[in-house]
């Protein structure tokens, strides 16, 4: 384990804890560990979307979610989102949790919570993070992600069709 390396919740399936273990062995080894995704939603109706740093391990330069990450052993799923969105973009705002759902592809396995967040305020985007980002409306969102127009990591991918179809159920589009 490297120094100062974050420690993970290691889950099963259905998110019960079955230990802990260190990022990269979560990586390396494929071990099942917890994520959030959040969405910032402007009183217009529309998605901050961020491109993150080049400086990432997993995806660099690829579109995401308005913020995410993984939770740390000793946290919750929202003391995660929480800290996520003030160290990706500076905030702090109430959340609303939406849903969980499953994250696995080659490079990752996790158990992911999708949080929703009203924000009107300004964004103080950190460069280690995000290199950039901007508000799209919910027709553009769906566009794009119909389209394949921009690379997405593939758990924002996911995180984003949960969101429409969450709005498709409450009828807020």
């Amino acid at each position: 384990m490297e120094q100062d390396e974050e420690l993970f919740y290691v889950v099963d399936e259905d998110d019960n804890v079955i230990g802990c273990a260190p990022r990269s062995e979560c990586h390396k080894r494929g071990l099942i560990h917890r994520s959030v995704y959040i969405i910032i939603l402007n009183s217009r109706g529309e998605v901050f979307l961020q491109r993150r740093s080049l400086k990432k391990d997993l995806y660099p330069g690829y579109y995401a979610c308005s913020s995410s990450g993984h939770v740390e052993y000793g946290e919750s799923y929202e003391e995660a989102a929480r800290r996520e969105l003030m160290e990706e973009l500076g905030i702090k705002a109430p959340l609303k949790e939406l849903c969980k759902f499953k994250c696995f592809s080659d490079m990752e396995r996790e158990i992911s919570t999708l949080f929703i967040c009203h924000y009107d305020g300004p964004l103080k985007p950190n460069s280690d993070e995000i290199s950039g980002g901007e508000f799209v409306s919910i027709k553009d969102l769906r566009r794009i992600l119909e389209r394949g127009e921009r690379k997405f990591a593939y758990g924002s991918i996911l995180a984003l069709n949960e969101f429409l179809r969450y709005l498709e159920g409450n009828k807020l589009s």
